[in-house]
């Protein structure tokens, strides 16, 4: 298999690796940005994971898990990164830092449940509830935004929010006790 787009097997090849990787390219940056605190070089583990990821593809079995694969590449660029940093006396050892990125894979995998209980949740909600959420938590309008926009008071939409919150909360919690 040939990651080149000059032939259509290329192309589709290209298309399936791009496809994974923005799928999931927060998680891996997540693991990368919790391990290298430094904002450049942070930049730069992630900028050789992702090529790292890129030129291994054609060796990637597609019958296995892309996430838990590139999580591991990532893992393996933090280390590399954290190596060439031996003479700094504030590098973590390599055990720590296996320790921190297990904790850290597992904690994206429950932002990832929650995720989809939220989505779960959210469509549970009535048109007029869920018009609310996105208004409010994905346009990013103001309270009194909203209530100008749906002719209501302030305090009703307060109140509303506030059910909902609630709501989802209570929805999610059950959700992830599910599973």
């Amino acid at each position: 298999m040939s990651l080149t787009s000059d032939t259509p097997e290329g192309r589709a090849t290209s298309e399936e690796f791009l496809r994974l990787f923005t799928r999931n390219q927060f998680r891996i940056a997540g693991l990368v940005r919790s391990l290298v605190t430094d904002p450049v070089d942070a930049s730069d583990v992630m900028q050789e994971t992702s090529l790292t990821l890129w030129r291994g593809f054609d060796q990637f079995d597609a019958e296995q898990d892309f996430a838990k694969w590139a999580l591991g590449v990532a893992r393996h660029q933090v280390l590399k990164h954290w190596r060439s940093k031996r003479g700094d006396r504030h590098v973590f050892s390599e055990t720590l830092i296996n320790e921190l990125a297990d904790e850290v894979e597992t904690c994206l995998s429950n932002d990832q449940q929650r995720l989809q209980a939220l989505r779960d949740c959210l469509q549970k909600l009535t048109n007029r509830q869920r018009e609310l959420v996105k208004d409010f938590y994905g346009k990013g309008i103001s309270a009194a935004g909203v209530a100008k926009s749906w002719n209501r008071n302030i305090h009703a939409i307060y109140n509303a929010l506030r059910s909902l919150r609630k709501e989802l909360g209570e929805c999610i919690m059950t959700k992830l006790s599910e599973s």
